[in-house]
């Protein structure tokens, strides 16, 4: 939950710290289970400061929401 945000955040500030680059956050989003709550999901991309939901991301022109079947 929360807590493994507050991590993910500490992580990536030692990434910029060590390697001199920075993640753009506003630039990032974050994918979430249909089963996770909206209080959930809210506390999370709060902590990660501009982290946004989105469904329709793409990335080099492919969609990143791309999952497995469950029939599989």
């Amino acid at each position: 939950g929360t807590d493994q945000a507050t991590i993910l955040l500490n992580l990536l500030e030692q990434y910029r710290l060590f390697s001199g680059q920075a993640i753009n956050l506003q630039k990032s989003a974050i994918f979430f289970s249909k089963n996770t709550p909206q209080r959930l999901r809210t506390s999370i991309c709060a902590i990660l400061n501009g982290i946004t939901v989105h469904r329709s991301t793409r990335y080099l022109g492919l969609p990143l929401g791309i999952g497995r079947s469950k029939r599989e």
